[in-house]
């Protein structure tokens, strides 16, 4: 099936059908299809109902057409196209019709044995010995970068990171309040999260439900790698080094608008340690990149760098940093440092892997376990 060139915002469910009734023609075990009725007109019932003529008799194939193909919306065409084969009396097969329909929408109708068709070229149609399926792509073509980004951006990874940290459920002007993020923007990640069912929300608040789907669609979103601000050679090492590191982060707190957390394997190596990664890593605005040099003594250095120092996306990123010993050091979020080391080589997505097992999914997973158990 050849993926179509379309707007999804122009998207024409009409010429979809049509589409789909080529698509089928072409197979061998099929001598005929047939629409009947107006199509789209009928809005007590599915967009389109054919007829598909075989050698082995009539099949009726309902079609509900969605302008979008996240979960939410899927799980109610498949719903609907579910419910009306039941009132129909007689056996019928279900095809859901999007611009796009991610892969976890067509695990939605792949469980209820229906079949879907969008206009990048994914299609499942299998039913009485005819199966077509192809799987073109699981990436959006018709999502802008700005619209795949718009979920992991810098204020909403801020709110992400809080939700999943902190379980709820979470109110919207509690969200507001504690992430300094707008309520207009809040609003448009709840929705974002729901429609991927991501989220689940009753009147008590927000609540995350599919925590490792968005760490997995988080750590592989564009940009995803920090960006690296200076770098850097120091002398000091050991138990110098230590002290040099807690002078460091006193001074921090009595500077006014001074950011400095140690970063990826800076924190994992003290919470999760698993592979020796020399040298320390940094998250730092422009005055504390001055007192990382300063207090470190750290010199300009084109080989053998043992400082890296990595320019925040989030102005804001300490809000839900962690205390780290000894104090008064402080890092990166869990959350933060297994994004971040996910996108910095395989040694660092090993450590990634590691702090997830072993800090991170065993919270996530008691969480998830305890929402369900309140149920």
């Amino acid at each position: 099936m050849k993926a179509l060139n379309v707007n999804p915002f122009e998207f024409d469910p009409q010429q979809g059908i049509f589409d789909l009734m080529k698509a089928l023609e072409r197979l061998p075990a099929v001598e005929e299809v047939d629409v009947h009725g107006e199509l789209l007109l009928n809005r007590s019932g599915p967009d389109a109902l054919l007829s598909v003529h075989t050698a082995s008799g009539i099949r009726h194939i309902q079609i509900e057409a969605k302008s979008s193909g996240e979960p939410r919306f899927i799980r109610d065409a498949s719903f609907r196209l579910r419910d009306w084969a039941t009132h129909r009396g007689e056996p019928s097969y279900g095809i859901v019709m999007a611009p796009f329909i991610s892969p976890e929408s067509r695990e939605i109708l792949r469980k209820e044995n229906q079949g879907w068709f969008d206009m990048a070229g994914n299609c499942l149609i299998s039913f009485d010995g005819i199966h077509l399926e192809i799987a073109k792509t699981d990436l959006n073509p018709f999502s802008t970068k700005r619209k795949q980004r718009s979920l992991f951006s810098p204020k909403a990874g801020r709110v992400l990171r809080l939700l999943l940290s902190e379980p709820g459920p979470w109110k919207g002007t509690d969200l507001v309040s504690r992430t300094r993020v707008s309520a207009g923007q809040i609003s448009k990640i709840r929705e974002a999260l729901l429609d991927r069912e991501w989220a689940s929300a009753t009147q008590e608040g927000l609540r995350i439900s599919q925590p490792a789907a968005i760490l997995e669609a988080w750590k592989d979103s564009p940009g995803r790698s920090p960006k690296l601000a200076v770098s850097g050679y120091s002398l000091l090492s050991g138990k110098s080094l230590d002290a040099h590191l807690q002078i460091l982060f006193s001074k921090a707190l009595k500077t006014p608008y001074a950011t400095v957390l140690l970063a990826a394997h800076s924190v994992a190596r003290r919470v999760a340690p698993y592979a020796r990664v020399t040298g320390e890593f940094f998250y730092a605005d422009k005055k504390g990149v001055e007192l990382i040099k300063e207090t470190l003594q750290m010199e300009p250095s084109e080989h053998g760098a043992n400082i890296a120092i990595y320019e925040p996306e989030d102005d804001l990123i300490s809000l839900d940093s962690i205390s780290l010993l000894p104090e008064p050091l402080r890092g990166t979020s869990l959350i933060q440092t297994y994004l971040d080391l996910s996108g910095m080589g395989d040694r660092a997505k090993e450590a990634a892997s590691f702090l997830y097992d072993e800090k991170i999914a065993p919270k996530l997973l008691s969480e998830v376990r305890r929402e369900y158990d309140q149920r």
